[in-house]
């Protein structure tokens, strides 16, 4: 039997989204194309430690790591991102780009980084401390982008710090994360992090815990670091389970060697994990 009136999706919230052209993924991809079509900035502070052949490359893979993490969130719109340990803006030049519209953050210990990327990208910078639970960055992020820090903490400092920055995420915010993964025993022997005892007992320790680090000795160090600041090596389980201790968040990817092929990334965010259906 033929019902009288069929059935429509045109009042339904995705269609009506689709339908104005503003449905979050209609969104990125105005960003993503944006990216592409825009030249990036292309002054380099000649302080800028990262410089290398690579240089490029890593900084697009960041991007490329950040268009999947919005895909895989929750997240509707970016309007305040905050690049965490932002060093010279290898990375930050880029998500300027991706986010045109986007209020941007940048923080680091390293106090002329921070000035080269107010000055150079127009964006808000914040003087970090050594014990980052003790930077208050007042408002909330849509985005946070953790590049290479949590790769130099040992594991008690790693939940701490990953823990305080969740504190500042809004209701749908995400967190990308990169840390040192299983391949980064490979890359070691090849190009070494640390010193070889150091990285001797980051091994000892990785492979009875999931958690190896060592502080750098004083000669290897920045000299704007005073206090532990090192290599780590940690498995993806053992990150797991750091994130699932942190109240308030849900983990919505991990990827091995996604940043350049190196690092491993994870995303975290909300809503939490336990977020009730509706």
């Amino acid at each position: 039997m033929l019902m009288s009136e069929n059935l429509s999706l045109s009042t339904h919230p995705e269609y009506v989204a689709w339908h104005a052209g503003t449905h979050r993924l209609q969104y990125l991809n105005k960003c993503i194309e944006h990216y592409y079509s825009t030249p990036l900035i292309p002054d380099i502070s000649t302080a800028d430690t990262m410089y290398n052949e690579w240089y490029l490359q890593v900084g697009h893979s960041a991007a490329a790591n950040v268009m999947h993490a919005f895909q895989c969130s929750w997240l509707m719109r970016v309007n305040r991102a905050l690049d965490m340990a932002c060093g010279h803006g290898r990375v930050l030049r880029h998500l300027v780009n991706l986010f045109p519209d986007a209020e941007f953050h940048a923080c680091d210990l390293d106090r002329e980084g921070v000035d080269f990327c107010q000055e150079t990208f127009g964006i808000k910078g914040i003087y970090s401390v050594e014990d980052l639970t003790k930077v208050d960055f007042v408002t909330k992020y849509d985005l946070i982008w953790v590049g290479s820090l949590f790769t130099h903490t040992s594991q008690e400092i790693t939940k701490k710090w990953l823990s305080h920055l969740t504190q500042f995420l809004t209701e749908t915010g995400i967190m990308i994360a990169t840390f040192h993964g299983r391949w980064s025993e490979t890359v070691a022997a090849q190009a070494p992090y640390i010193n070889p005892q150091a990285w001797s007992e980051i091994l000892s320790e990785y492979r009875a815990t999931g958690y190896g680090y060592r502080d750098y000795e004083r000669s290897e160090n920045h000299q704007y670091i005073q206090g532990s600041y090192g290599i780590s090596l940690s498995s993806a389980s053992a990150i797991a389970k750091i994130v699932e201790a942190v109240e308030g968040v849900r983990i919505f990817s991990y990827q091995e060697r996604a940043w350049a092929d190196h690092q491993d990334v994870m995303v975290i965010g909300k809503p939490a994990h336990n977020m009730a259906w509706k």
